[in-house]
Order: structure tokens, then C-alpha cells, then sequence
């Protein structure tokens, strides 16, 4: 008699382990998903506004608060701060976790990140670009973060820059 209850209870303690894993799962792969959502944010931005300037990433930022539940982070190390100073005064803003930086290739080899500030580039110009989000915080670090790398081409007719 006392068998049945134990393996009563192992059946509903397994049962509950199993319910809780899975939920984390399909909750894990919703972020993971999400980062191409953005990806595609990203690359409309940056066809529109001749790369990732100043205005491209203010876009960027109001549509990561808006969608993914936080401000764009300023760089890619585990709870950074936003990467706008109104968003770090506000304490109702939170991170969302996502990173986005546009890069260069050098002649080298080597990519290093770029600034481009308010400079558009010309049409046609491949801007390359890499996205970083946080999933899963485990304390103060977290323990999985997904990069992409993309590459798109600005759609600004007329600018002289290089």
C-alpha cells in the first residue's frame, strides 16, 4: 500500500519537473526567436537612415521598448546599461537586452566597431552589423547569448559620405 503512494507521488513530482522544463523551453525559444524579429528591424532602419546613425538607433530603441519589453543595451557585457542617458535616468526602463553595433572590416582582417554618428552612407554602401541579446540570467551574469551577424545596404539617395 505504501508503494503506491510513493510512486504516486514520484509520478506527479516527475510530472511537475517535466511541466517546468518544458515551459522554459518554449519560453527560451521566444526570446531566441525574437532576435530575428529585431534582425529584420534592424535591417530596415539601416536601408533607411544610410546605416545605423544617431536617428536609425533612436528608432531602434523606441521600437525595442516598445515590442521587447526594454532599452537598447550600450554594449554587449551581461547587465549593461542603456545605451541612451534618458533611458538610464528613467527608472521604469529596463534593458532589453539586445546589443546592436555596426562594424567595419579592416584590410587587415580585422572588424572593428564604427560609429557612424549622423554620417548616411551612400547608396548601395553594405553596412555590416552585429546583434547580441541576453537570454537567461543565472545571478548577476547570463548564460546563453545568441550574436547575428548581418549585412544590409543603405537606400539614401544622394549623400556624399564615404
Amino acid at each position: 500500500m505504501l508503494d503506491g503512494a510513493i510512486m504516486e507521488y514520484a509520478k506527479w513530482f516527475i510530472g511537475i519537473v517535466s511541466f517546468f522544463f518544458i515551459t522554459m523551453a518554449v519560453i527560451f525559444m521566444f526570446q531566441l526567436n525574437e532576435v530575428n524579429s529585431f534582425q529584420q528591424d534592424v535591417n530596415h532602419q539601416i536601408e533607411r537612415h544610410g546605416g545605423l546613425t544617431e536617428e536609425a538607433l533612436v528608432v531602434l530603441n523606441d521600437r525595442a521598448k516598445l515590442a521587447y519589453g526594454g532599452c537598447l543595451a550600450a554594449s554587449p557585457e551581461d547587465n549593461a546599461p542603456c545605451l541612451f542617458e534618458e533611458d538610464r535616468n528613467d527608472d521604469n526602463v529596463k534593458s532589453s537586452g539586445f546589443f546592436v553595433r555596426e562594424y567595419q572590416m579592416q584590410e587587415d582582417g580585422q572588424n572593428v566597431y564604427y560609429d557612424r554618428g549622423e554620417n548616411q552612407a551612400r547608396y548601395g554602401t553594405p553596412i555590416h552589423y552585429v546583434i547580441t541579446r541576453e537570454i537567461g540570467n543565472w545571478g548577476e551574469s547570463s548564460f546563453f547569448k545568441p550574436s547575428v551577424v548581418g549585412t544590409s545596404a543603405s537606400r539614401v539617395r544622394g549623400t556624399a559620405s564615404h
